[in-house]
């Protein structure tokens, strides 16, 4: 091999996806099985319809989620991380805006050991009040710490521009929240959503066909059975009506900066080619924004742009801290940069090289079971085919500079995004 030449450039025509069988627990619970791998490892997954999205009091999911590890009615918090920790296993768990779920990793050898004890934690737990009490308070002391951090306020007073304190993807949390709920709240929301109703389970790794029947004789019972989390729920959007908001900090030598707007979810017909455009504009370290305002300008270690979606919408952000005095000078160049991808075509050699950095991240994401059950994750939430990783790869081969201009001058206008600075 002559190192002094660079390897030549395979282009992806098609993907190989890794086999995934859907099976049904004898409570009708959706089971996704992704049986590869040569490690004696396995993951099981918990899906929870259980997100905020479903809170009528904000912390509630989240807490709830948190409670989960603190006891049940057999086991102290000490005695279920104990026996994680006997068996190598781990376990997390966390509540996101659609769903609450939790992961358990394990040697497939014990697994069949610790699917009861992953059972009990989800029908079985007991919200003790002094561990509550204990979490409360460090989440407060955490929050005082967090509202010291430019970039914190900067992301709070943003979403909250965009979608006001009465939505979920713009509430924010305050000190007084802590106060307007209980532990009967939890239990209350614990017992509607955590139910073999509201459940999916995805398992990924190297197992046989005793995990499976392990798995039904334990999730697949009737005794957590409950109603299924309701479709129709809606929360108002109540956007500020000034773009600009600027929060002073005398005392800062860097500002944060967050600039956006609602935009489309994965679900728009838009949103793919809108991902190759973003990724040129600033999603990746070689961006237009990274190689203006960190390499060019000097003004900031790291800036980037991202739409961020949810099952009930989205936005985009484009986000940095920089040095206070050059500010307004990164402000300029984000807008010019808006401005160029509207007015000025991609190069071929640039869009080439985004086009390759977007395929090999489709090949990392299903790249060994586990990866890939991530990805599965994402098109269930959003109820969506295996089919639509090709259609992903085909969009990025075929997306031209002509429609990513069009679609630059639609979902790109500078003059109509909230910019939020703290510093």
């Amino acid at each position: 091999m002559n190192r002094a030449f660079a390897p030549e450039i395979n282009l992806i025509d098609s993907l190989t996806l890794p086999e995934v069988k859907k099976l049904t627990l004898d409570n009708s619970v959706p089971v996704y099985l992704l049986n590869e791998g040569e490690q004696e490892v396995v993951k099981v997954e918990l899906m929870f319809k259980a997100g905020k999205w479903f809170e009528e009091e904000n912390l509630v999911a989240d807490l709830t989620s948190r409670m989960l590890r603190e006891g049940t009615k057999t086991q102290t918090a000490k005695q279920l991380a104990d026996t994680f920790d006997y068996y190598g296993a781990n376990f997390n768990n966390a509540a996101g805006y659609e769903t609450a779920g939790a992961s358990l990793y394990s040697l497939t050898k014990h697994i069949d050991k610790l699917l009861p004890l992953f059972f009990e934690i989800f029908t079985e737990s007991i919200f003790p009040e002094h561990e509550l009490a204990t979490i409360i308070t460090n989440r407060k002391q955490r929050l005082s710490v967090d509202l010291t951090k430019n970039d914190f306020l900067a992301n709070r007073h943003f979403v909250n521009a965009l979608y006001g304190q009465k939505h979920p993807y713009g509430r924010v949390t305050q000190v007084e929240d802590f106060e307007k709920f209980s532990v009967e709240d939890l239990k209350a929301f614990f017992k509607k959503y955590y139910n073999a109703s509201n459940l999916t389970i995805i398992v990924s790794g190297k197992f046989d066909d005793s995990l499976v029947k392990k798995l039904n004789e334990t999730f697949g019972s009737k005794n957590y059975t409950g109603d299924k989390a309701s479709e129709t729920i809606s929360h108002p959007v109540e956007s500020s009506s000034e773009l600009v908001h600027h929060t002073e900090k005398a005392d800062s030598v860097q500002s944060a900066i967050m600039i956006g707007n609602i935009s489309i979810n994965k679900t728009h017909p838009d949103f793919l080619k809108l991902t190759v455009l973003n990724t040129v504009f600033g999603g990746y370290f070689g961006s237009r924004l990274m190689s203006n305002i960190r390499e060019e300008k000097g003004y900031t270690y790291g800036i980037h742009s991202s739409f961020a979606s949810y099952p009930h919408g989205g936005f985009i952000e484009i986000s940095s801290e920089v040095g206070k005095d050059v500010r307004d000078a990164t402000m300029k160049e984000i807008q010019r940069e808006i401005n160029l991808l509207r007015t000025e075509l991609i190069g071929d050699e640039e869009l080439q090289v985004v086009k390759n950095y977007m395929s090999g991240k489709i090949l990392r994401s299903i790249d060994g079971p586990m990866k890939f059950s991530e990805t599965l994750k994402g098109l269930l939430i959003y109820k969506q085919e295996l089919s639509h990783i090709q259609e992903i790869l085909n969009t990025i081969r075929e997306v031209s500079s002509e429609e990513l201009m069009t679609l630059a001058n639609k979902y790109f206008d500078y003059d109509k995004m909230y910019k939020i600075t703290v510093g």
